[in-house]
């Protein structure tokens, strides 16, 4: 994806959100390789409103 200059993070994020909705925590955590408490986090961003995601990404910047 990079090699096309396609937006890796963003692709990774929508996935991440689209497999919380849709799939237990600790199924997410085994797919992608994550932590448990990190799938549960992600899971808060899929139910909470965008404010909170957008609030969580400016501070890893």
């Amino acid at each position: 994806m990079k090699q096309h200059c396609l937006p890796v993070l963003a692709a990774l994020n929508t996935a991440m959100l689209e497999a919380v909705s849709e799939l237990p925590p600790i199924v997410v955590s085994d797919l992608f390789g994550v932590s448990a408490s990190n799938a549960h986090t992600w899971v808060g961003f899929a139910q909470d409103s965008w404010a909170d995601y957008l609030a969580a990404c400016q501070g890893d910047g």
